[in-house]
């Protein structure tokens, strides 16, 4: 293991265990990624074709892409697309300077924050969490890694909504974030972006693109960045470094061959340590913090409590048409990762024994047991009888030291062919493809102890004392194949498409405790994965459809091995207007996963807890979402959603609301006196959710452990204003939280720290400079 230096300073390191880590990748097979089509170099007349296995470069409108490569890996109009893709363009994300993906995708109708704001860029879809494995970047899926996606190395967000068995057959049924990289550009482009601001900021990127030579067949693509900046928490910062060296080479006018590099490490500071009020119920309508919590600063959490993360991604894609018919993508990717964290964790009693077994509801400073007590006329029964025991004494918070460092190595390869024809008056499109994945990796690390924390005393410095042996030493490794076939038909000049998709998903699953030498627990099986739809276009402007999808993830979850199995039913209306610049969507869609897997809140008080909780989930909702323009000038996204996600046994499910709503608009002065001068506001509404999850289904009485508090109401606000002094100059304010909203509860996933709370932040502001030459 590294060994860390219990200070700041160490995430100040260069970004040389980045590189290094990319010449480890040398051992693998050699790596791939989505090529975008690139456009001829000026002095050739070759016209190169555009490849079904890339969007176009131009949007319908700034908010509004037309195209999305997410349903089976190939272009598509979202016009005749049977499944609901969200496209988020690399306009909306300028306009909004986001820190974290979720910055920007909060704005898609069915997406809601996850647990925590630090790592993992966890959001919810369709009420699922994305945190274990619902992430693809260039269409390879990546491991529920502590690292967030640097912004400054992506095109384009699709958000494939509801489980996906092709793109991502192992992610969450919710759906799947399908990230777009970068590529190199036929046509030079050179830009230096710096950010300043109160907090969240401080940060610079480097753009430059081109060919290479004169003869057309060669371009590249250099992007770097670089971020350090506070939080808004005293002593919490955000670091990270990138450099993304890409490559095109156009072997013909049918043949394009892309490689990229993408090294990154990022530094991240533990969040606050945050308690809720013993006296907070599901009843309180603005749950709050315990006395002595001040939402503003650390209440004694170390500064040197970090996660500290490092990656090298190699892709390689090759595109090619092999006939009028039939094209050819062949993909790899290589990925080296790797995480050292010495954070500083509560270690706060568990709250199992803390919960009413009459009701079900939590009493946080009173304890249950199992008391002989007496009745009238000499008479005793057993009786669960509470006593005062404090959940916490603000003078000496129990806490400990935890080192740990994970190590993955994964390889990815895709192969798909696309054949286009026609069948008389029939369309034909036979979509076919090969994948294979491996991983081996490990997580190990060590506990420390520490004297408590003292609330009166916050500032106090202190590191803990490690032990020289391991706390916890996990290895496992998976091996995945993925053989599938993906027909459409296209009836009555296509304006009825008929779609099924199979997928045949194998695997090798195993997982092993090194330390205990028990026997590893093994997922060694395979699955039948499908999909059918049907879309009629009874304009050319207006789709109906209706879906059934199923998706299934191998997991090993407290040493058993499962398969985490999701499907969906969705219908709708799809509809563009105003020349195809503008979308109304309308979905309704039921979904329902066996073996939902999330943390344990009790395991990170108490690591003898289990580290897991299994339940099945069901939701079932509304979705609506306009995006696009409504005239030259503006711009804009509405969405509304309404779920009614449940576990099992009737609860609402943590951090999920019911309820949620956005609006975002651009406005552009095109001429006058104020020509280049744009204008951007948004408002985000999420509506009542749970705050917690309960540590186990049931009291001593069988009776239903309940949600112990719930998260008010939440609005956040965002204004933005650029001005475009030519084309070279380009200057943006954001403003966040607009109204100063904050220390209010605005995210959590359990009373105590450690489990995704958070204060909301009060309000920032950027300004952003661009120069392009």
């Amino acid at each position: 293991m590294n060994q860390l230096h219990p200070t700041r300073a160490t995430a100040r390191r260069s970004l040389t265990p980045a590189l290094s880590a990319l010449a480890l990748l040398s051992v693998l097979p050699a790596a791939p990624l989505a090529a975008q089509t690139a456009a001829p170099a000026a002095n050739n007349d070759e016209v190169v074709v555009l490849s079904p296995f890339t969007v176009s470069a131009e949007s319908a409108d700034r908010y509004h892409a037309g195209e999305a490569i997410s349903a089976v890996r190939v272009r598509a109009p979202l016009l005749d697309t049977a499944s609901s893709i969200s496209v988020i363009t690399r306009d909306m994300m300028d306009d909004l300077g986001p820190t974290r993906v979720f910055d920007v995708t909060r704005y898609v109708a069915g997406v809601q924050e996850g647990r925590g704001v630090q790592f993992q860029d966890r959001m919810i879809i369709r009420g699922f969490e994305t945190q274990n494995g619902a992430r693809t970047v260039d269409n390879f899926l990546q491991s529920a890694d502590a690292d967030n996606i640097v912004e400054s190395v992506i095109d384009r967000i699709e958000v494939s909504k509801g489980p996906n068995a092709i793109l991502s057959p192992a992610g969450a049924p919710g759906g799947s974030l399908n990230i777009i990289t970068k590529s190199p550009t036929f046509k030079q482009q050179r830009s230096f972006l710096a950010t300043v601001g109160l907090f969240d900021a401080q940060k610079y990127m480097l753009d430059l693109a081109g060919p290479l030579g004169d003869g057309g067949k060669f371009a590249y693509r250099l992007v770097h960045s670089a971020q350090d900046s506070d939080r808004y928490w005293d002593d919490s910062y955000v670091r990270n470094r990138t450099l993304a060296p890409m490559f095109a080479w156009r072997l013909s006018d049918k043949t394009l061959l892309t490689l990229k590099v993408i090294g990154a490490e990022q530094w991240l500071s533990r969040e606050p340590l945050l308690i809720i009020h013993p006296d907070v119920t599901a009843a309180t309508k603005d749950p709050y913090f315990a006395p002595g919590i001040n939402p503003k600063t650390n209440n004694g959490i170390q500064d040197w409590s970090h996660v500290e993360t490092h990656s090298a991604d190699v892709f390689a894609t090759l595109t090619s048409q092999l006939s009028e018919k039939l094209n050819l993508r062949v993909a790899a990717n290589g990925r080296y990762y790797y995480e050292d964290s010495d954070q500083n964790f509560l270690s706060t009693p568990g709250l199992s024994n803390r919960y009413n077994p009459y009701t079900g509801e939590l009493t946080q400073d009173s304890t249950w047991a199992l008391q002989n007590t007496a009745l009238p006329h000499n008479a005793t029964t057993n009786r669960y009888v509470p006593t005062f025991s404090p959940f916490f004494n603000p003078g000496n918070i129990p806490n400990r030291g935890d080192r740990q460092d994970t190590r993955r190595r994964t390889f990815n390869f895709q192969t798909d062919l696309v054949y286009n024809t026609m069948l008389g008056n029939t369309s034909s499109q036979t979509v076919a493809g090969f994948g294979y994945s491996r991983q081996l990796a490990y997580g190990r690390g060590r506990t420390g102890t520490m004297p408590g924390i003292d609330l009166s005393q916050p500032d106090r410095e202190f590191y803990p004392t490690y032990g020289a042996t391991f706390s916890f030493f996990n290895r496992n490794s998976y091996a995945n194949t993925q053989l599938y076939v993906n027909q459409r038909f296209g009836f009555f000049d296509n304006r009825l498409y008929l779609t099924g998709g199979l997928l045949r998903y194998s695997t090798k699953t195993v997982g092993a405790n090194v330390l205990t030498g028990a026997t590893p627990a093994v997922l060694d099986d395979d699955k039948n994965l499908w999909n059918l739809s049907a879309l009629y276009k009874i304009r050319e402007n207006v789709s109906l459809y209706a879906s059934r999808s199923i998706n299934a993830s191998p997991v090993i979850a407290n040493n058993q091995p499962l398969w985490r199995s999701g499907e969906q039913d969705e219908i709708g209306v799809k509809s563009e207007f105003l020349n195809r610049k503008l979308s109304v969507n309308l979905a309704y869609f039921e979904i329902a996963q066996t073996n939902v897997t999330v943390p344990n809140p009790a395991y990170q008080t108490d690591p003898t807890q289990p580290q897991t909780l299994v339940s099945d989930l069901s939701n079932k909702g509304y979705e609506l979402e306009v995006m696009g323009s409504v005239t030259d000038n503006l711009s804009l996204i509405a969405t509304w959603s309404h779920l009614k996600m449940r576990d099992a046994l009737g609860r609402k499910v943590r951090a999920v609301a019911d309820e949620n709503a956005t609006f975002l608009a651009n406005y552009r002065i095109a001429e006058g006196s104020l020509k280049g001068l744009a204008i951007n506001g948004g408002i985000v509404y999420n509506g009542r959710r749970a705050g917690d999850i309960p540590d186990g289904n049931f009291t001593q009485l069988n009776v239903v452990k309940q949600v112990s508090f719930y998260l008010k109401p939440q609005y956040t606000t965002t204004l933005g204003f650029s001005y475009r002094w030519n084309e070279r100059y380009h200057t943006r304010l954001v403003i966040d939280n607009v109204l100063d909203e904050k220390h209010y509860i605005s995210v959590a996933g359990g009373r105590v720290t450690g489990t995704g709370i958070t204060a909301m932040p009060g309000r920032n502001l950027r300004l952003t400079t661009t120069i392009n030459w």
